[in-house]
């Protein structure tokens, strides 16, 4: 049991790494000539950061249950619920942005959303990278 639940949680980490790349994607959503072709790409983005979404909840639930078997410091368990929930937080206000931006399909919604959607994904990148840091290097903690 301990094995496949490993599995899920590594799967669902790999997953969530899209918040890495997403910063660098909404970079090319500006640069894109038709208002339709950005709607386009910006919803293929926001349906990853759904996909990203759904994988931190597995990753959160599946981690729980392997911290449970494990001995971690109780620094270590803060920060990284508390990193769980700075992404799980950033990525719902990107998703709501998203949502505002994707109101309209000839992309003349974007624009005024497309600053703040590149500054929370960026965020959420960094948040992202610490976490997988955390998670590799537990011992620093103890």
């Amino acid at each position: 049991m301990l094995q496949v639940l490993l599995y899920i949680h590594v799967v669902s980490a790999i997953l969530m790494g899209i918040y890495l790349v997403l910063p660098f994607l909404l970079n090319r959503v500006d640069k894109l000539q038709s208002g339709a072709s950005q709607f386009g790409f910006l919803s293929v983005l926001f349906t990853t950061n759904r996909v990203g979404q759904f994988a931190l909840i597995l990753s959160f639930l599946t981690g729980g249950y392997l911290v449970s078997k494990a001995d971690y410091s109780i620094v270590w368990m803060v920060l990284a619920v508390v990193l769980f929930l700075g992404i799980a937080a950033l990525s719902g206000i990107m998703g709501k942005r998203m949502r505002l931006a994707l109101k309209e399909s000839s992309g003349s919604a974007i624009k005024p959303q497309l600053g703040s959607i590149k500054t929370l994904a960026l965020i959420n990148g960094v948040l992202f990278f610490l976490t997988v840091t955390l998670m590799n290097f537990p011992n620093w903690f103890a």
